[in-house]
């Protein structure tokens, strides 16, 4: 009876391994849509060591687009990576570019579905809804989800105090910058003197750029004198403690 009963143990522990190994990839990527654990100590030695140096962030927004691959082959020549912050229509137009983006070691983020600051705020749960939308996508097409948020013109000032909270508690890190370099409407000598104006004295900057033609032509520029300042240049990680306005943390 006892060898019978072990047998029966025995079966059944390996039935809940086997479930418990195939459902892994379904359980990760729901608790990476929500809340990245880590340790306490983990998380303090990320920051530290992120706050030790000179860092400069790429951030790129409202992508993907024509001139992602662009991007990612200057990235590359450089050896450095980026943070690209994709809408919800991109990435349905340009999938291989958003698996490209992901592939090649750069950090994926979220920039919306709208882009709408109407839509966006039209409740002070609608940005929560519409960032769970554009994280699916996201992990539709790449099978994961991302925790980094940057909100169509900055977390201020037209997200509500509730708009920011509910988007901190469903585990979202919302990202601003400390440089805009106004790329939208400057040519690309004037995208690098901006950056060169803008980060003087500045010992962490997060740089935000668009993905459009001068920017193109003036990422090479702006990576050169980054690296010839000394920085860092490094994508975000989804571990790390995130930078906006709300927090107050931009200005070193």
């Amino acid at each position: 009876m006892k060898t019978k009963k072990s047998k029966v143990l025995i079966m059944l522990s390996i039935a809940v391994i086997f479930f418990i190994s195939s459902n892994s990839s379904y359980c990760d990527a729901y608790s990476v849509k929500y809340k990245t654990t880590t340790n306490s100590q983990e998380k303090e030695t990320i920051n530290e060591s992120y706050n030790s140096r000179k860092v400069a962030y790429i951030t790129i927004d409202d992508g993907p687009s024509k001139y992602t691959d662009d991007i990612l082959r200057i990235l590359d020549k450089y050896k450095v990576k980026g943070t690209f912050f994709l809408i919800d229509r991109n990435m349905n137009i340009y999938p291989e570019k958003v698996k490209k983006i992901v592939e090649s070691g750069n950090t994926a983020g979220l920039h919306s579905v709208s882009h709408d600051i109407h839509k966006l705020y039209k409740t002070g749960i609608s940005a929560k809804e519409e960032f769970d939308l554009n994280n699916q996508t996201f992990y539709e097409i790449t099978g994961r989800y991302s925790n980094l948020v940057r909100l169509p013109y900055g977390s201020k000032p037209y997200a509500s105090k509730e708009s920011y909270n509910n988007l901190v508690n469903a585990g979202y890190k919302i990202w601003d910058w400390n440089i805009d370099t106004q790329d939208w409407k400057s040519s690309s000598s004037e995208i690098v003197e901006n950056a060169k104006t803008y980060s003087k004295n500045k010992n962490e900057i997060v740089l935000l750029i668009h993905e459009k033609k001068q920017t193109v032509e003036a990422l090479d520029s702006l990576i050169n004198y980054l690296i010839k300042e000394g920085y860092d240049i490094l994508p975000i990680n989804e571990n790390q403690d995130p930078k906006n306005f709300w927090l107050k943390n931009l200005y070193k």
